[in-house]
């Protein structure tokens, strides 16, 4: 998403629905139309244009729209959205919004062009264009078979919130009771409890629930005189194209292209139909080939989704729905009842099983699993005892107990809505109910279809519904482990591919509560033991312990073999993903214990420990390749070219497996041939990346003989033609299987002859990088002679960069001497290591452990930089840096340069940093040259900023003194003595105007004999403001502390101008890195070393 969009969609969505992300469009209904005739100016439009993007609302309203768990927006609204994005064109997007409010204010904010599903008065509300409608919905009114009151009397009217103006329906019932739910479908359930007497709703929402079997009871009284709802898209205004364009599709659309839309949306009979075509992707393909059984996980009592019947069989809408998909797609499902819903959970992630149905989607599941759409919707209800004195709705339990089920979204409402209820979390909705029945709590929320199923066969006539909550209802689905996209795609697809007829008809079948009741076994089974007790006790107590032993252990080879198989995949998964580590790993570990051996017998080897270096930086880089894969085939890669030398780039590389090679006794030869010393525009990270892995390869799979890896270069017209080649003597690949190598975990059959594995995964990369790169990757092998991999790359020629100067020349030891830097980090070690890199580049340092510290200092002394960690307990770096920004702002000084230090390599993170105030932003690890780099750049900007008369003019002193140094120095510690003296009694008398005057007049003496002009024009002011008759207390106050902040800076260059002549002055020196160590006390134990710093200010 652009960046303008996204900040857009950050104002004005003020609660958007994360949960959901972004649904697929999804249509069932007409084919496409023709593309329309468009002007030349059109044509130009969808050209820059390119997708439309679609806001739709989070609340399922069906038939219109419907997202369920969010993964497909389909419906009504949905079929007229992909005729007009394909008639147009255009790719349509989805963003998703909690309110028409926050969709409205995206749609003027231009994060969306068009909002769905909107009625006539809902844009007129909100100043916004209207299309064309797409369907007129008549209202229509309905009853429960309980009957209606007279004329006369007073109804109870239940309506959905935003369908129509409440005026409205004021004006049309004047006598009745308006009660708003948020969903057509709670609605109905409360007109089903009796909670009113009619519903007024719309024609096809109505007419699409009751068509479903969900809610019996209820018929057709009347439709009401008032005028039918006309549903549009909402658009900002009525100018440019894109209004115009979409009337046109729509006004385009014939009367029978409408009616098959409507049709298909509506309730039909349970006839058998024909289900869509489930198009797999090649890789959900493989992975069907791979994976034909499937473990499922079902709950034993989550009627009617899955319970036992009286044979013991699992049976359920869940299971019903498994064996269709099974059909359609081949799948094999291992359907095993589970226990309570966290310990499924559990397993799934354990990789114990595959999926688990019949779940309940909410977000708290939503963070550990992926789910699939949902096939079964229902209302929350309110579940009490069957008697007088229970509580009729959730106001009535203040201050009681409510069973929840853990884990469902329904808690977190309730807290916000009903604090004073008190909340009991149970592991299901049979626990709710036993909790409720035993009298442990009050009442309990759960699911209709699951409360009406349970209570018929567990607890009939001693519980009861009591009333519809006006709560979003609850979806039921699929569920596994976001690892198993393959699967879970394909569980989806399949779904999409059942005619929603098929779909209604197979969920109204499991909604009748008479055929979950319980059997003759199980009413009568435990008094039936009881008498064969009594005459067989010991017979049947053998006969018990036999089977338990037997059960023991077959449930004991069973977990074991469950274990193992766990401990494999996850030996299997641990290996793939350090595929592309550990040769890196291996060369590091080597060369430093290579170097540690040999400086302990005194002997420092520069070579290993540029090798180990080199090693660990290219170990950094794979550990964040790791992604690669998914961001190859997303195109989200992008590659960094600079100037490079192909000949050094391929001489670090083979230099990183000589090692490996000797220990194999294998010769490793590099042969360079044509203009190999040219430099080229190159990714030298992704280069290195796929040598390394084709020679790693080529070490691994040979035994004896020789790697060869020849370079060689062609140069002509600004163009370098390159040539890589690697060839080894090795076990070779048969020409079969090279061309399904380079596929993801596809290997050659005779791969077990190298005694180390491989995933499968480095080919393909490399084949992908050689690609990016602007070139080709191909294999040639001959089994059992060896294998020869060649790059061909047509490369840009680039001049050989000025070679850069090192870090601290011997020459000029304080170039980059003079920052007062202020290093900030939680980590000790971080802030040890940062402190010493600073102080070897001659800097002044002072460190605190965190924000709050690091703030309280920066008020009290001047910094040139603050390196702050960007993450931090309590105050963090991006904190701090907006509360200084806020500090110079308010004061008006200037900015003091902040730099950002995080470990998290995202881009993200830099604009966090640059909207916090930072100037700069570093990465873990951070090395010096780029330290130095950065303080390079704050440094001119602090010279730029400190132009200006300087404190303290050393030329004018010197030539009073005839240049002699000792004299200036004792002079500089005696100013330094009498300024911190005077510090002290002007932070004492600031509502004093004498006291100040006075001092003031003593200071500017001293300035005088420096001379300090700056602090002297400061003092003449302070001076004069404070002999005012009266003084202005506000003006002295600013005078005084603007002399005072000078007077710091004073203060601060004379320690640094002491450490610098330390030599010739007796007292140790004030400069330095300090390190505060927190304690009890508000004093602080400092410790210091001496920097270099320059002459002057």
């Amino acid at each position: 998403m652009p960046t303008r969009a996204l900040l857009l969609w950050l104002l004005y969505c003020l609660n958007p629905l994360t949960a959901l992300g972004a649904p697929q469009l999804y249509s069932r209904g007409v084919e496409a139309l023709p593309a329309l005739a468009l002007a030349p100016a059109d044509l130009q439009w969808r050209l820059e244009k390119r997708h439309l993007d679609l806001g739709v609302i989070a609340r399922d309203n069906p038939p219109f729209d419907m997202l369920g768990t969010g993964h497909a927006y389909e419906g009504i609204s949905a079929e007229y959205a992909r005729l007009l994005a394909e008639t147009l064109g255009l790719e349509a997007r989805l963003q998703v919004f909690d309110t028409y409010s926050a969709a409205f204010a995206a749609l003027r904010g231009g994060t969306v062009d068009l909002v769905s599903a909107v009625t006539a008065h809902h844009a007129q509300d909100a100043n916004l264009h209207l299309s064309s409608p797409y369907i007129l919905d008549q209202p229509l009114l309905l009853a429960s078979e309980r009957g209606v009151s007279g004329a006369g009397e007073s109804l109870r009217l239940l309506a959905v919130e935003g369908d129509r103006p409440l005026a409205v329906l004021q004006q049309a019932y004047p006598n009745a009771q308006i009660q708003l739910h948020p969903s057509a479908l709670s609605a109905l359930a409360a007109l089903q409890l009796g909670e009113a007497e009619l519903f007024l709703g719309s024609e096809s929402g109505s007419r699409y629930w009751l068509g479903r079997g969900q809610l019996s009871g209820i018929e057709a009284v009347d439709q009401p005189a008032l005028p039918p709802r006309a549903l549009g898209f909402a658009l900002r205004d009525k100018h440019g194209p894109l209004p115009r364009l979409v009337d046109a599709v729509l006004q385009g659309l014939t009367e029978q292209q409408h009616a098959r839309i409507r049709e298909y949306w509506r309730p039909q009979p349970a006839t058998p139909g024909k289900p869509g075509r489930v198009d797999l992707t090649e890789a959900q393909q493989r992975w069907l080939a791979d994976n034909r059984v499937v473990k499922v996980l079902l709950g034993e009592q989550q009627l009617p989704l899955s319970y036992h019947d009286e044979h013991g069989q699992l049976r359920g809408l869940s299971l019903d729905l498994l064996q269709r998909i099974s059909r359609l797609t081949g799948l094999h499902f291992d359907v095993q009842a589970g226990s309570d819903v966290s310990r499924m959970i559990e397993q799934v992630r354990l990789g114990q099983a595959d999926l688990i149905a019949g779940l309940s989607y909410s977000p708290a599941h939503a963070r550990q699993l992926r789910f699939s759409r949902s096939y079964l919707s229902s209302p929350l209800v309110l579940v009490t005892r069957n008697e007088a004195t229970a509580p009729s709705s959730l106001a009535q339990l203040d201050r009681r107990r409510l069973a929840l089920v853990r884990g469902s979204a329904q808690a977190q409402r309730l807290a916000n809505s009903y604090p004073g209820i008190r909340q009991r979390l149970v592991p299901g909705p049979l626990a709710a109910l036993q909790a409720l029945d035993q009298g442990q709590v009050r009442g309990a929320v759960l699911a209709q279809d699951q409360a009406r199923s349970l209570m018929a066969r567990y607890f009939p006539g001693r519980l009861r519904i009591t009333a519809s909550l006006p709560l979003p209802p609850v979806h039921f689905a699929f569920a596994g482990s976001p690892a198993d996209e393959a699967l879970l795609g394909i569980l989806e697809k399949a779904l999409l591919a059942l005619p929603p007829a098929e779909m209604e008809a197979m969920v109204r079948r499991w909604r009748n509560p008479m055929i979950v009741g319980d059997g003759f076994w199980r009413r009568y089974g435990g008094r039936m033991l009881a008498v064969f007790a009594l005459a067989c006790s010991l017979l049947l107590l053998a006969l018990l312990w036999v089977r338990y032993l037997r059960r023991m252990q077959v449930q004991l080879r069973r977990a074991k073999r469950d274990a193992d198989a766990a401990n494999q995949a996850k030996t299997q998964f641990l290996a793939a993903m350090s595929h592309e580590i550990r040769t890196p790993l291996h060369a590091l570990l080597g060369m430093l214990e290579l170097a540690r051996r040999k400086a302990g017998q005194g002997e420092l080897d520069h070579l290993a420990i540029e090798v180990a270096a080199d090693a660990a930086m290219g170990l950094q880089e794979l550990i964040g390749d790791v992604l690669d894969i998914t961001r190859i085939e997303t195109g989200q890669l992008q590659l960094a070219p600079v100037p490079v030398s192909l000949r050094e780039q391929v001489a670090r590389v083979v230099q990183l497996f000589e090692q490996q090679a000797r220990g194999k006794g294998l010769a490793l030869n590099v042969v360079c041939k044509g203009a190999v010393n040219s430099w080229v525009m190159l990714d030298p990270v992704r280069f290195k990346q796929v040598l390394a892995n084709l020679v790693s390869n080529a070490i691994k799979f040979t035994e004896q003989g020789e790697v060869l890896v020849s370079l060689s270069m062609q140069a002509a017209a600004g163009r370098a033609s390159v040539l890589l080649e690697v060839a080894d003597t090795g076990i070779g690949i048969a020409q079969s299987e090279l061309a399904s190598l380079g596929q993801p975990f596809r290997q050659a059959s005779n791969q077990r002859q190298s005694p180390r594995s491989s995933t499968g995964l480095g080919l393909g990369i490399s084949r992908s990088l050689c690609e990016m790169l602007g070139g080709q990757l191909r294999l040639h092998s001959i089994l059992g002679q060896g294998t020869r991999i060649e790059i061909r790359l047509d490369l840009m020629l680039a001049a050989a960069p000025v070679p850069a100067a090192p870090l601290l020349p011997q020459g000029n030891p304080a170039r980059l001497a003079g920052l007062r830097v202020l290093v900030v980090d939680d980590y000790p070690a971080n802030r040890l290591l940062l402190a010493h890199q600073l102080e070897f580049l001659g800097h002044q340092v002072q460190v605190a452990e965190d924000g709050d510290q690091a703030l309280r200092l920066w008020l009290q002394h001047p910094f040139d930089v603050v390196i702050s960690d960007c993450n931090m307990p309590r105050l963090g770096g991006f904190a701090l840096a907006r509360a200084m920004r806020e500090h110079e702002r308010r004061r008006g000084q200037p900015r003091c340069r902040v730099v950002g230090l995080t470990a998290s390599a995202l881009q993200e993170e830099r604009r966090r940093a640059k909207a916090a105030g930072m100037d700069h932003c570093l990465f873990k690890p951070l090395d010096l040259n780029t330290l130095e780099q950065t303080l390079l750049a704050c440094q001119a900007t602090v010279n730029r900023a400190g132009q200006g008369p300087p404190i303290v003019d050393l030329a004018h002193l010197h030539k009073l003194v005839c240049g002699d140094q000792a004299v200036v120095v004792a002079l500089m510690a005696d100013l330094a003595k009498s300024n911190r003296e005077d510090l002290a009694q002007l932070g004492a008398s600031l509502a004093q105007p004498p006291v100040l005057a006075e001092l003031a007049h003593r200071v500017k003496g001293a300035a005088r004999i420096v001379p300090g002009h700056a602090l002297i024009a400061l003092c003449e002011r302070l001076e004069t403001l404070c002999g005012q008759h009266p003084p202005n207390p506000l003006q002295v106050r600013r005078a005084a502390l603007a002399l005072k902040e000078a007077m710091l800076r004073l203060d601060c260059w004379l320690a640094s101008y002491l450490a610098q002549h330390a030599n010739l002055h007796g007292a140790p020196p004030p400069g330095g890195v300090a390190h505060i160590m927190p304690n009890s006390s508000s004093t602080s134990r400092m410790t210091s070393t001496t920097p270099t710093m320059p002459d002057g200010p």
